[in-house]
């Protein structure tokens, strides 16, 4: 079964208003033109280096730069986050180019509205509501949430990318880079592809596992509401240790992956319950889909949730983050059914009613909650 679900660009919501958002707007566009001026570049990456948030719009007035204007009717989209977004947003009407203001600026200066004008508009197209956030802590860190339904690709400051999926978190220091090692914690699921340093090793902190790595690119699935903790291996070479077992080290090969499930052992007679730690070893599930090869425990990074014998328990869960809804399931013998199958562009009701065609269940949707009976 290949499902395809039309997906929304996704999209970060405003950073923090200390940044003077239309300023760097206008920069950005003025140095995708080639117009920019030298003061004016010595401006840009003062800002860049100040606010690490200002490489979200880097990128977006990249992509927007050479990407058509969203399709649909913005105006009233735009008229719309206006209105509920009254207090924090104020745009004043484009007047006349001043005299000695060649059209060439000008036109820069309109094209610098129309992204600052796009960036709100396909925000609200996206999911109208806040999808990922990001924030600095007293405490000197970074952190990024990406909610349920939502997927990001995040640059670190060394260059590093991490993609976040649905319903995750990473953080990190304020000065990432400035000490020994490039340290990163992890709650959720992540791809990362690290820029090579050998002398600061990257490392990604977990509540169960810890990895240190030198340059590579690999999956890491840490939800702390699952059992399962997961890491899979793309390309390079990455040391990983339990945390339960530090003296114990694991030296990761591409195409690789391992897996520590902790399960509840037997009382120990004070009646609390300890954890029983398994740690697996094995090869990634490589899937053809539409004649491409995926790296099934990684394909969410490319909007593809593929599964294979998958328990509908188990999918629920997976389909919880991948759509930004919750599932009740009322008959437990329905979640004992298996699906094979790959979702890449469909709606959640046409994900469902395909779903159907396999094992027939009955489902409700009511705002974000789903039941199925």
């Amino acid at each position: 079964m290949l499902l395809s679900l039309l997906t929304n660009r996704q999209i970060q919501p405003h950073p923090a208003r200390a940044m003077d958002e239309n300023r760097i707007i206008e920069l950005l566009v003025k140095r995708a033109a080639g117009e920019i001026e030298h003061a004016e570049s010595k401006e840009l990456e003062s800002i860049l280096a100040k606010h690490p948030d200002a490489l979200y719009y880097e990128t977006f007035v990249s992509e927007l730069w050479k990407t058509p204007s969203p399709q649909g009717n913005t105006d009233r989209l735009f008229e719309k986050h206006l209105a509920r977004h009254a207090e924090t947003i104020s745009f004043t009407d484009q007047q006349p180019a001043k005299p000695g203001q060649t059209p060439r600026i000008w036109a820069i200066r309109v094209m610098a509205a129309a992204i600052m004008f796009a960036v709100l508009t396909i925000a609200y197209l996206a999911l109208d509501k806040d999808t990922i956030t990001n924030s600095s802590h007293p405490s000197g860190f970074v952190e990024y949430i990406a909610e349920k339904g939502i997927k990001k690709q995040i640059t670190l400051p060394d260059g590093s990318t991490a993609w976040l999926n649905s319903g995750s978190r990473i953080s990190y220091p304020a000065n990432f880079g400035s000490g020994k090692t490039r340290p990163v914690r992890l709650e959720g699921e992540a791809f990362f592809d690290v820029v090579k340093n050998k002398n600061k090793p990257f490392t990604i902190a977990t509540d169960k596992i810890t990895i240190k790595v030198l340059g590579t690119s690999f999956n890491v699935k840490a939800y702390p509401e699952e059992a399962e903790t997961e890491t899979t291996l793309i390309t390079g070479e990455i040391e990983l240790s339990v945390n339960e077992r530090p003296s114990e080290k694991i030296l990761m090969k591409p195409n690789e992956k391992v897996a520590v499930i902790s399960a509840p052992k037997a009382t120990d007679g004070t009646g609390s319950e300890s954890k029983q730690l398994t740690v697996t070893i094995g090869s990634v599930s490589k899937v053809l889909v539409a004649d491409k090869e995926y790296i099934k425990e990684a394909s969410w990074k490319d909007n593809k949730l593929i599964f294979r014998n998958e328990p509908f328990n188990e999918l629920l869960v997976k389909l919880e983050r991948w759509y930004g809804v919750d599932f009740t399931l009322e008959n437990n013998e329905i979640g004992n059914y298996r699906f094979n199958g790959t979702i890449a562009r469909e709606s959640l009701t046409q994900t469902l009613d395909a779903l159907q065609l396999i094992h027939f269940f009955n489902y409700k949707i009511e705002d974000h909650d789903v039941i199925i009976h």
